[in-house]
């Protein structure tokens, strides 16, 4: 298993201040030493979401997550640990060695054997479609459609043809093994010789591409009016469709402030065609919150165009509900949101080859924000077509509703005072309706949420204190010097008294100070079998591991290790991160010095109290050598209590 180098990740916790890191999602406010802001990961009304600067973490009091810079990106961007790594370290500048980078070589490795296979498959895909026979239906309908051989080729247009093992065939001669196939999402398995056969089959195929150029996957069109029209490619092991756009690979080289999003392929190839490079296309689903998060990286505005008929209609409105939602959340995302309607109902594709490319340039300019979209929405929606009448009672419901999702009160005020002569109110009653239904949804989310947290702090307490943590064991019957460790899996004693909690925050606070041989010997650096649970004695022998006398990411990394135990049946970040702020308090470094002192020599003394009985009840049944020993060992541990209460009386 390859490891990022532990110097590698001390450079991106430095380079990545958290500050910077958090501030690209939330907005943040300072309060005294740390800032705050509404929570990322939950709904919530009050910020209860904290970035201490000085120790590079975030905690939330809320939900409970928390952690280093990293922790926020793999929480975030839903990466794994060495992905989050990678991203900070391209954001920041820091070189990660490719031979380091995966903490799991063998996905790695079955990763890039798919991204081959689907390399492999456009090739083939493409070779058809150019081939003078088997491509000829696609290519008939390709020219039907209006698209250029530049256009074909940029987008790497294929076509697969109508045979059910004809890919299949190509790469098992290349030599790829059915499980490797069966993971890329392109072919299936035959309930008949349960034999893998071609998913796709005698349809014009587009490749998918991530953000960098990278095939993760393919669409499929049928070319006449066979159903269904479309066939994507599933999740796999490469491919998300919830985290991609189709053409941003190419839309994000354009570096323009405003990006296009269409329902459809054939919208977004038609777009850039006619010019418009700047646009992309959802994936088969509805419009998400991690493409949302996607768009807002390389644009100021996404202008969104929906199908006109009922289901694009209806979708328009989850998206628009969806987004504001999230953006509420997210309130570091700066992104403008506008809703384009093609006139007559026609798709762009359609309406670009009708009346070209400047008359669509007005349909872009004319997009209507947000807030005015659902003006017209719910007017449009609840006018009788025929006679012209409002339904003011639908009316009303559905422009509170609209004006619920809005989080500005200069939109939600705007929507308020547009609607209020339709519904002979003033703009304030047209408002306060708005804002209870806002109280109203905010109330459901939050007893949502609450039972979400609830259930997922209980999981996650039950996942850190049993099954992950393991002890060594030794087999009686070996000779020492020959025994071996296997694993013996048990639950872990977190206990721990609050002296012990307290003495682990001053030495975490303390940080360099205690490398400092003017203020500490080192025999009073804590060591692991001063604290009596499992959790501080494998965290103390981490912190000893990691400690370099010096504070940059001492706080940070520590953190990644809170995330994964408890202490006392709690988080122990949660513990940990309360105590050593109550010990930042300390004034001054002497005062901290003292303090840390003094708690140890006092857990030292209780340790030595729980050997002392532990002897004395040995004593009993021990036989003369044995308690010549013992006696001995007494001796020793009492002038050793004796020499700290001396110490603590000199503090």
């Amino acid at each position: 298993m390859g490891l990022i180098p532990d110097n590698v990740i001390d450079e991106v916790l430095t380079r990545a201040d958290i500050e910077s890191v958090v501030s690209r999602y939330v907005l943040l406010k300072r309060q005294g030493s740390n800032l705050w802001g509404l929570c990322p990961f939950h709904s919530e009304k009050t910020p209860s979401f904290s970035v201490n600067p000085a120790k590079g973490i975030f905690k939330c009091f809320g939900c409970g997550k928390g952690g280093n810079a990293i922790n926020f990106i793999m929480e975030i961007e839903h990466l794994n640990y060495p992905e989050a790594i990678r991203h900070l370290a391209g954001i920041y500048g820091v070189e990660v060695p490719e031979t380091g980078y995966s903490g799991d070589s063998v996905q790695k490795e079955e990763k890039n054997r798919v991204k081959d296979i689907l390399k492999e498959a456009a090739k083939f895909y493409y070779k058809s479609f150019n081939d003078p026979v088997i491509g000829k239906p696609a290519r008939d309908y390709a020219a039907r459609r209006g698209l250029s051989k530049q256009t074909l080729d940029n987008f790497g247009i294929g076509y697969s043809p109508i045979n059910w093992t004809a890919l299949y065939d190509l790469l098992n001669s290349k030599g790829y093994k059915d499980d490797e196939l069966l993971k890329s999402g392109i072919f299936a398995v035959s309930s008949k010789t349960n034999k893998p056969y071609d998913l796709f089959r005698g349809r014009l195929m587009f490749p998918i591409f991530d953000s960098f150029g990278t095939i993760i996957a393919f669409g499929g069109r049928a070319l006449g009016d066979e159903k269904p029209k479309y066939i994507n490619s599933p999740d796999s092991i490469v491919y998300n469709k919830q985290n991609h756009l189709y053409a941003m690979n190419f839309a994000r080289k354009e570096q323009s402030k405003q990006l296009i999003v269409v329902e459809g392929y054939m919208d977004a190839i038609a777009m850039h065609a006619a010019g418009f490079k700047n646009t992309v296309a959802a994936l088969g689903t509805s419009f998400t919150d991690s493409q949302l998060k996607l768009c807002a990286r390389y644009a100021e505005e996404v202008v969104f165009f929906f199908d006109a008929d009922n289901a694009g209609q209806k979708a328009a409105l989850r998206a628009v509900k969806m987004m504001m939602e999230y953006l509420n959340k997210l309130t570091g995302i700066n992104i403008r949101i506008k809703i384009a309607k093609v006139p007559d109902g026609k798709d762009p594709d359609e309406f670009i080859r009708v009346n070209g490319a400047d008359k669509f340039s007005e349909v872009v300019r004319n997009a209507l924000y947000v807030e005015d979209y659902l003006l017209e929405r719910a007017k449009n929606d609840n006018t009788d077509p025929v006679t012209g009448e409002l339904d003011r009672g639908r009316y009303q419901q559905d422009i509170c509703v609209y004006g619920s999702w809005m989080n500005d009160e200069i939109k939600m005020s705007r929507m308020a005072g547009a609607s209020a002569p339709f519904l002979g109110a003033t703009q304030q009653a047209v408002m306060s309706q708005m804002i209870r239904f806002r109280q109203i949804e905010d109330k459901k989310q939050s007893q949502v949420n609450s039972r979400t947290l609830d259930r997922e702090r209980r999981e996650n307490l039950d996942h850190r204190n049993v099954s992950e943590e393991f002890a060594t064991a030794k087999d009686d019957s070996m000779p020492e010097e020959v025994v071996s460790e296997k694993p013996v899996f048990r639950k872990v004693i977190d206990t721990a008294t609050k002296e012990e909690i307290d003495l682990f925050a001053y030495a975490l606070s303390l940080g360099s100070a205690l490398a400092d041989k003017k203020h500490f010997d080192t025999k009073n650096v804590i060591r692991p079998d001063d604290f009596s649970g499992d959790t501080l004695r494998e965290l103390v022998r981490i912190f000893l591991n990691i400690f370099d006398g010096r504070d940059e990411t001492l706080y940070a990394r520590m953190s990644d290790y809170f995330s994964r135990l408890t202490i006392n049946g709690q988080p122990a970040e949660d513990i940990m991160f309360r105590a050593v702020e109550a010990a930042d308090k300390s004034p001054d470094v002497r005062v901290k010095r003292d303090m840390y002192l003094a708690l140890l020599f006092k857990v030292r003394e209780s340790r030595i109290r729980l050997e002392e009985e532990m002897l004395m009840n040995k004593l009993v049944n021990a036989g003369p050598d044995e308690k010549e020993k013992i006696n001995g060992r007494l001796r020793s541990l009492s002038d050793y209590k004796m020499s700290l209460r001396n110490k603590i009386g000199d503090l």
